[in-house]
């Protein structure tokens, strides 16, 4: 295998490992979201995301289904020791019946 080969081979790995983070993320957020606001939130995919490196906050938009309608969301993680904590989770556009932060936050 030429080093050429391992480079790549290596940032494909970051990349798909990168991915899976944050689309691990994306689920967590969802789900505490919805679990907070009693709702039935349902993910489907993740649209963007930003890292900033210092502090450690992931930004990400997503998509929802809510009942029968797929809505976009953004979702704002704040790295604190090990685990990433939910910060803020709210709908993108107008009309939509979601809305607010988390309480406390």
């Amino acid at each position: 295998m030429s080093s050429s080969a391992r480079t790549d081979s290596v940032e494909e790995n970051f990349v798909r490992e990168t991915k899976d983070v944050i689309e691990k993320q994306a689920v967590h957020a969802v789900q505490e979201y919805s679990k907070e606001k009693n709702l039935n939130l349902e993910f489907k995919r993740v649209v963007s995301s930003r890292q900033q490196e210092i502090p450690r906050i992931l930004n990400i938009t997503l998509e929802a289904k809510l009942g029968k309608d797929i809505k976009i969301f953004e979702a704002k993680l704040v790295k604190r020791g090990a685990t990433f904590k939910l910060e803020a989770f709210k709908p993108v556009g107008e009309g939509s019946s979601v809305s607010g932060s988390l309480p406390g936050k």
